[in-house]
């Protein structure tokens, strides 16, 4: 968990992705067309839309607290958003919900405030638009 988000802050997709199962499932509560929950299945897919945000932005997250609790494990992090061509900016917290098999990711679930990373990409232009109904497909 901690070498994931070391990979997200160095802004290394590959290295986020090493860290994840093949037929992980992550699910956001904000990121669908209209700023609905989605769920993403295969490393693939969730390659395709960490490396279209991070064409853009630039992230930094930092782990507040994780506890471990019947099988999954409970993060609260605070995040930063910066997008590199107009250094708009974007502070956020974050909780998200993991499940493991064996020392890689197998589930992930976060949850932003939707309505202020929305606000973030309607501003910014989101680069996200064109890959989410290829992603809510599979």
């Amino acid at each position: 968990m901690e070498s994931a988000q070391e990979a997200w802050n160095s802004g290394s997709v590959e290295g986020v992705l090493d860290k994840y199962v093949d037929d992980i499932v992550y699910t956001t509560n904000t990121g669908g067309p209209n700023g609905e929950s989605l769920t993403i299945r295969g490393k693939e897919n969730v390659r395709l839309r960490f490396q279209k945000a991070m064409e853009v932005i630039d992230s930094r997250s930092h782990l507040e607290s994780a506890r471990w609790e019947n099988g999954l494990v409970r993060t609260r992090l605070t995040a930063e958003l910066r997008h590199r061509a107009t250094g708009h900016c974007l502070q956020l917290s974050l909780r998200q919900v993991l499940r493991f098999r064996g020392f890689r990711i197998a589930e992930m679930q976060d949850f932003h405030d939707a309505a202020k990373l929305a606000a973030f990409w309607r501003l910014i232009g989101d680069p996200l638009s064109r890959i989410k109904n290829s992603a809510e497909s599979v």
